[in-house]
């Protein structure tokens, strides 16, 4: 038996006990061990709730059940959402005791919420009016609608097996004649009901509506159809349906369209000598506006549009002239129809290169979806690998935009080039190299138009070999095979577009002439430049002049001439006085570059590869130059790029670690404050433990002395 101190200790230990786990059952209660918890509130409040977007309207026939319109109605439910996360579904409970089946007519039944025991709302409760038609057997209504907002559509619901084909529907615009608007497209019949279509109407008219079937005719639902798309309803009477009117066959509007948007529609290439024939009657099927007989563009069932073909004039373009022609394109009434002299319509166009399959060009271009320019080419003499080998070369104000693989690709067709490449309000100057060759420089400039180069006053033509270019050039300007003409202003154009040398082209020989020198030649708005460049059997010849006059010093000057035999040879031009030029050879066009300071007559040779004479080093070395320069200004961005880059990652990996260090040091924290929790009940089991071991060895040394 324990004496009664052992048991008032144990006692006392039991009660130390208690309160220290309850004591630890509350500090975990407080500990975020599992992150926040919610406790949901015995009264939550409805902030919002779902919509539901389309209610069909419904058809029962006299005498019969509501049955199967329940099984749709009952069937509909809404979200409620409360402010504290909660997602309720609700369902809809339907009125249908003002639904009298026993009597034709129209009827509604409204659909509302009931809210869950301990839920308010903050908001109005919505609810739902459908409307009900209650019809006699095979006597079809349009007394009640439901509207397919999405679908731009009006359902008048009804019940028959009538072929619906052998219906129609008839609609009558105040003061004007009746229409069948089957016919016309805006309405279409079905064994459970009619389908109207938004666009018969015009908002704020009024109409009258009514559908003859083989068994009779519905009554006349005359209505307003409100600025919001509902059909106010007027009436709904059973009158007769009156006197169809003569169609009226003359247009004299066509619909809204912005303008300038029918210009520059497409690029398209065409190898010379093909027929446009093709071409043209693509572009006939492909485009098309829409007509009105009202002198305001009108697209209703009582004035429906019409389908105005696209015409276009090809007959100022020449296939067996290489170059480039705008085509003008206009619209036409559709047979049956007339067109009121009055009418204003707009014109449409597109640009056509006609090019030499042996010698593709950047010509004209046009917008290809959103996101591309297209540049149309022939390129018949290349095959798929050698379209591989295709570069284009970027500039704006003769500085070489870098073009990586995902800003361009070649076609078949021609070259696709991402307009993220360019700026708005820049000039831009364009070529591409090619496997034994380049395009000639196309340069234009960019801005929320799209290419303002109406009058081409930015365009190149050094890159146009043709004889006559109508419908594009004005003036005096003309291009032949060996000569180009400009005019005083035009010249004045391409030196504005700020390039080092403006490049003049023909028969495969550039010429490239120093800006500041043409400046020197004070051209006047009205002067003409002349400039002829031939080469035939071994022989050059370079003339310029202007108004007539000769020009014969051309200081900096470079000529570029295609090289006929491979590497390990070099071009010489020799002049009339016999002193010779060289200069480096362009080894991806394959064209040797020569400077030259006049014009005149020279003899051309290619000869084994020599030392380069002085003029060819320091024309060579100089380019080296520009390419070092530019190489290393294209290292030093791309090192501040690399080095920008490393620095965001270095913010970017700090802040991550920051908010990451903080998590890791509340975690540590509750741990510690767990772990220090769990050693004391540990001590505190101890502790009785140790007591009761000398308590029970007390007991025996007591009892061993007894004894």
């Amino acid at each position: 038996m324990l004496k009664s101190e052992q048991i008032q200790m144990r006692k006392y230990m039991k009660r130390k006990m208690t309160f220290w786990i309850f004591a630890l059952c509350f500090l975990l209660m407080l500990c975020p061990l599992t992150g926040a918890q919610k406790v949901w509130a015995g009264n939550s409040v409805i902030t919002d709730f779902s919509r539901i977007f389309y209610i069909p309207a419904g058809a029962v026939l006299r005498g019969g059940s509501l049955e199967e319109l329940k099984e749709t109605y009952d069937s509909m439910s809404c979200m409620a959402y409360t402010e504290d996360g909660q997602e309720l579904e609700l369902n809809v409970i339907w009125d249908y005791s003002k639904v009298n089946v026993q009597k034709v007519g129209a009827y509604q039944i409204t659909g509302t919420l009931k809210l869950p025991e301990g839920y308010t709302s903050s908001i109005t409760v919505p609810s739902w009016t459908v409307g009900i038609s209650v019809q006699n057997f095979e006597e079809l209504e349009i007394q009640v609608y439901s509207r397919m907002i999405s679908a731009g559509l009006y359902y008048f619901p009804w019940i028959t097996d009538q072929d619906p084909d052998a219906m129609e529907i008839w609609m009558q615009p105040e003061g004007e004649d009746w229409i069948n608007i089957s016919e016309e497209g805006y309405g279409m019949c079905d064994t459970d009901g009619m389908y109207l279509s938004c666009q018969s109407m015009v908002k704020g008219n009024t109409y009258t509506l009514t559908v003859v079937y083989p068994n009779g005719k519905t009554r006349n639902l005359k209505y307003c159809y409100a600025s919001d798309g509902t059909l106010d309803i007027i009436s709904y009477q059973p009158w007769l349906l009156g006197s169809s009117g003569v169609k009226d066959t003359t247009i004299r509007s066509c619909e809204p369209i912005e303008e300038g948007s029918l210009e520059r529609l497409g690029a398209y290439a065409l190898r010379k000598g093909q027929s446009t024939y093709g071409l043209k009657k693509q572009l006939e099927k492909s485009l098309h506006i829409l007509g009105s007989t009202q002198t305001e563009y009108e697209d209703s069932a009582s004035h429906p549009s019409v389908v105005m073909p696209s015409v276009w004039d090809f007959g100022g373009v020449n296939t067996n002239v290489p170059g480039v022609y705008k085509v003008t394109g206009s619209f036409q009434a559709p047979e049956g129809y007339t067109l009121d002299p009055d009418a204003k319509l707009p014109t449409a166009s597109v640009y056509v290169a006609v090019q030499r399959p042996d010698q593709p060009q950047v010509q004209t271009c046009a917008m290809a979806g959103s996101s591309h320019l297209f540049f149309p080419m022939i390129l018949d003499a290349f095959t798929d690998d050698q379209l591989k080998d295709f570069q284009p070369e970027l500039k704006c104000k003769d500085q070489k935009i870098s073009l990586n693989q995902d800003s361009w690709y070649m076609t078949r067709e021609g070259l696709y080039l991402k307009k993220t490449n360019l700026q708005l309000n820049h000039d831009y100057s364009l070529q591409v190299a090619y496997p034994g060759g380049s395009t000639g420089t196309y340069t234009f400039h960019f801005d929320e138009n799209f290419i303002t180069n109406d009058h081409w006053y930015e365009r190149n033509y050094a890159d146009r070999d043709g004889k006559d270019l109508p419908d594009i050039d004005t003036g005096k300007e003309t291009v032949t095979d060996v000569s180009t003409v400009i005019v005083g202003n035009r010249l004045a154009a391409l030196m504005s577009a700020q390039v080092e040398k403006i490049p003049f082209e023909s028969g495969g020989v550039l010429v490239r002439v120093p800006t500041k020198v043409v400046k020197d030649w004070e051209v006047g708005p009205e002067d003409e430049v002349k400039v002829d460049i031939s080469r035939e059997d071994g022989e050059l010849s370079v003339s310029i002049s202007k108004n007539g006059e000769e020009i014969t010093d051309i200081p900096g000057a470079t000529v570029e001439i295609p090289k006929s035999s491979g590497s390990g040879t070099r071009t010489v031009l020799t002049d009339e006085e016999g002193n010779s030029y060289t200069g480096m050879v362009n080894e991806t066009q394959n064209v040797a570059v020569i400077p030259v300071d006049k014009t005149g007559e020279y003899s051309i040779k290619e000869e084994q590869s020599q030392d380069a004479s002085e003029n060819g080093e320091e024309t060579e070395k100089a380019l080296d130059e520009e390419t070092d320069t530019e190489e290393e200004t294209a290292d030093d961005s791309y090192e501040t790029a690399e080095i920008a880059g490393e620095d965001v990652e270095a913010a970017q990996e700090t802040t991550g670690d920051s908010s990451q260090d903080d998590l890791r040091k509340q975690h540590i924290k509750t741990t510690a404050l767990v772990a220090g929790i769990v050693v004391l009940l540990i001590l505190l089991l101890l502790l009785p433990m140790r007591k009761n071991r000398r308590l029970r060895k007390g007991d025996r040394g007591e009892g061993e002395e007894d004894r």
